[in-house]
């Protein structure tokens, strides 16, 4: 897991000096991070946000609407072909938690059972939406919309709308930044404090708690307090 860090940061600050605009394999080995990163389940280790602005931001260095453009259709397209196969893995992975105690504790399977019982029907979308948008989310999900037998048309139409927006949005955050004049280091430096807040926000009783509310069943919640 280190070593692929470690690899993945040379690798964006090799392409971070490259005044021309992305090669073709640098995009596929983006789109291939985004997709492993969405639909390999356990390689939550992948900072899939922080890629995405870093990349954005290369864009924005290189003043390139195209690659823009580019950027936000292949980071949607990854996103919502990542979260098909982590909803056809769903049913075997179910499956294997009580097998496999790691698994099992990534899936982090008290939120996914509490998740699960106490769903509103009515709120799929906002369900699918902020599971792209928050990570503690993201991976439970795809499983829940299996193991709750959502059809999968359903959940892929849902799904390419939160991914077309997640994209768009950390995109759009990236290419800002990265299009401003800054100095040497200081656009990484804004991702990862952003990501420091983020995190400690994600770790927050109370957050998690209003996360929670917002897409169980109303009965549910008063039943709870």
């Amino acid at each position: 897991m280190v070593l692929a860090l470690d690899f993945m940061a040379d690798w964006l600050a090799h392409i971070g000096q490259a005044e021309a605009n992305f090669s073709v394999t640098e995009l596929s080995i983006l789109f291939l991070l985004i997709l492993i990163e969405t639909g390999a389940i356990i390689a939550g280790f992948i900072p899939g946000d922080a890629l995405v602005m870093t990349a954005a931001g290369f864009a924005g260095r290189h003043h390139s609407p195209t690659e823009f453009i580019v950027l936000v259709v292949l980071f949607t397209v990854a996103s919502a072909i990542g979260d098909s196969i982590n909803y056809w893995l769903g049913a075997w992975i179910v499956k294997q938690v009580d097998k496999i105690p790691w698994v099992k504790r990534h899936l982090n399977e008290d939120l996914s059972d509490k998740i699960a019982h106490n769903l509103n029907p009515k709120r799929w979308l906002l369900f699918i939406i902020m599971g792209r948008f928050i990570p503690y989310i993201r991976t439970i999900v795809p499983l829940s919309a299996h193991r709750l037998k959502l059809p999968f048309k359903t959940y892929f139409h849902m799904s390419a709308l939160a991914s077309f927006l997640w994209a768009l949005t950390m995109v759009t955050i990236g290419y800002f930044f990265g299009h401003l004049t800054l100095p040497k280091g200081v656009l990484p430096t804004i991702i990862i404090v952003g990501l420091v807040a983020a995190i400690l926000i994600l770790r927050s009783k109370r957050f998690r708690q209003s996360i929670i509310q917002l897409i169980t069943k109303p009965t549910q919640e008063k039943e709870e307090k």
